[in-house]
């Protein structure tokens, strides 16, 4: 066992040892000029806010040139613009690639003032995901090399107050306001200034609604839209956003509506911030429920239920891969291998020369050769097992974030048919012609989310099925279904709503199968389920 984890010791510090000789390689190779962020095409965000095909164009461009001068500064944020405009499209992998990828290949240069936004730009993207720990690690990873760099003469970053900003952000969305407004004060504190922090106070006014201070939260929000507004600037959806939920929370519901509408038109017209419209999309629903206007409310809630739907779907069909590991220090190490590779059979060819003159000499080396060739394929066999068991632990992760997904989206699924249902129920007695119309509408509708959820659980737990039927092959299609909800951890209820049966039809469904499994009556079902197949795809 001893020997076994000096093995595996000695192998780490090799690889840790080739790893960083391949750093220090790329950095030389590649930051090969200074920084000028000074000439960074600024414009480029703008122009994505009006046209954004314009902009990838302008990006690349801009990119294939800086590349070409090895100017890595401005090469790294025309990366980060793309990253920038393929999250606001909703296309979350790509982002994600591309901004790793960027990270993974210029991580070492010497000069890291231009990595700040590209760590906020991941710790964002995995806070859209609720990789809280790993947002938190890659903003603060951006604060510290803006620190690193604040009181530098030669800073071109500027003020530290959007790594604060972002920060605080990522705590919001964690629910956890009192760190956020510790942030959000930071960024008036590194203002040195007297002008008014736009971005920070809608922020302000958002966390100070949450928590109840009304009269604090509108003096921060007041006079706020017109900065926005007047630059086209895309923070004016979820500014109009917190301003409506201030007017909510204060009883003011025809404001609440009005600021809740000027949200979604910001969000449609700049084509922004698509991660908050289900949620406006579903408080107008209920405004105008409140107000009777169910035609209205059942419109926009049907619009919730679509774009969460699409959202969800969207993330399933474009960013499945998104946590998977995508380490581009593995390629970088095969080639330097293959270098390392090369210079030794240079240096055995030196020596076979020499070898004619000092026998003795020749003698070590060629023992020296066979001791490095078994150690090689020692540390070439534990890599690849250790590689297998990443795969693994990795397959695992995903599978059991996919199930959580898919159980969350089933859930929110069975909330909204609720809300459709009073809401259908609403409209029955104002307009039964348009209810009955609608009731249809809704049926087919339904029938088709089900089967979708059905398929994309057969789609992620593609060996449920099969290996349940080798054990049980006289189980039914149904028997099947209902195995699928009880792995899931779905209750009686909830498996009702989906089946659309009764909850007692749902017990004589659970017995039906206990016997066709040969259970005893002390036998858990569940228990059963998860021992005899196995989660591994």
């Amino acid at each position: 066992m001893k020997t076994n984890a000096l093995n595996y010791l000695s192998f780490t510090l090799l690889l840790v040892f080739q790893v960083a000789l391949l750093n220090n390689l790329y950095a030389q190779t590649i930051d090969t000029t200074g920084i000028s962020i000074k000439n960074f095409p600024e414009e480029g965000f703008t122009l994505s806010m009006r046209d954004q095909g314009k902009a990838v164009r302008y990006f690349k461009d801009k990119a294939a040139r800086y590349l070409k001068e090895k100017d890595t500064a401005n090469y790294i944020h025309c990366m980060v613009g793309l990253a920038h405009i393929e999250q606001n499209s909703g296309n979350y992998n790509k982002a994600f690639d591309i901004a790793w990828n960027t990270l993974s290949k210029y991580k070492a240069v010497k000069d890291k003032r231009p990595l700040l936004k590209l760590y906020r730009k991941l710790g964002l993207l995995y806070g859209n995901y609720g990789k809280d720990s790993l947002a938190l690690h890659y903003l603060n990873e951006g604060l510290k090399t803006g620190k690193s760099f604040h009181n530098s003469a030669k800073n071109p970053l500027g003020k530290l107050s959007a790594a604060y900003f972002s920060i605080a952000n990522q705590y919001i969305k964690m629910k956890d306001y009192n760190t956020a407004l510790i942030y959000l004060d930071s960024c008036y504190i590194d203002t040195s200034s007297n002008q008014r922090h736009h971005y920070a106070d809608a922020l302000y006014g958002y966390v100070y609604t949450q928590k109840g201070n009304y009269l604090k939260a509108e003096s921060y929000l007041n006079n706020i839209i017109s900065f926005f507004e007047d630059r086209t600037f895309g923070y004016q959806a979820k500014a109009n956003s917190y301003i409506a939920d201030l007017k909510l929370a204060t009883g003011e519901q025809d404001s609440a509506m009005y600021y809740y509408e000027r949200s979604l038109k910001a969000i449609d017209s700049l084509m922004v911030h698509h991660e908050i419209k289900p949620d406006v999309l579903e408080k107008l629903a209920l405004l105008y429920f409140t107000k009777k206007d169910y035609s209205k409310a059942f419109k926009f809630m049907q619009g919730a239920k679509f774009m969460s739907d699409s959202l969800f779907n969207t993330q399933s069909r474009h960013n499945k891969e998104l946590f998977e590991i995508k380490n581009q220090y593995q390629e970088d190490l095969s080639k330097q291998q293959e270098l390392i590779t090369a210079q030794n059979n240079l240096l055995e060819t030196k020596d076979k020369a020499s070898f004619r003159l000092k026998l003795l000499i020749g003698a070590l080396l060629v023992l020296a050769v066979i001791i490095l060739i078994t150690y090689r394929l020692k540390s070439r066999m534990k890599k690849m097992a250790y590689e297998q068991s990443v795969i693994h632990e990795k397959n695992d992760a995903i599978l059991e974030v996919k199930n959580k997904e898919l159980t969350a989206n089933a859930l929110q699924i069975i909330e909204k048919e609720h809300s459709v249902k009073e809401l259908l129920a609403a409209l029955k007695g104002s307009d039964p012609k348009k209810h009955q119309e609608l009731s249809s509408k809704y049926k087919k509708s339904n029938k088709k989310l089900w089967d979708d959820f059905n398929l994309r659980f057969a789609q992620i737990n593609n060996k449920f099925y099969e290996s349940l039927l080798k054990l049980h092959p006289d189980l039914t299609s149904t028997d099947l279904k209902l195995c699928a909800l009880i792995k899931l951890n779905f209750d009686s209820k909830e498996m009702a709503e989906i089946l659309a049966i009764s909850t007692h039809g749902v017990h004589t469904a659970r017995s039906r199968v206990r016997k066709k499994l040969n259970l005893e009556r002390q036998d858990s079902l569940s228990n059963y389920i998860a021992k005899v197949v196995p989660e591994k795809n």
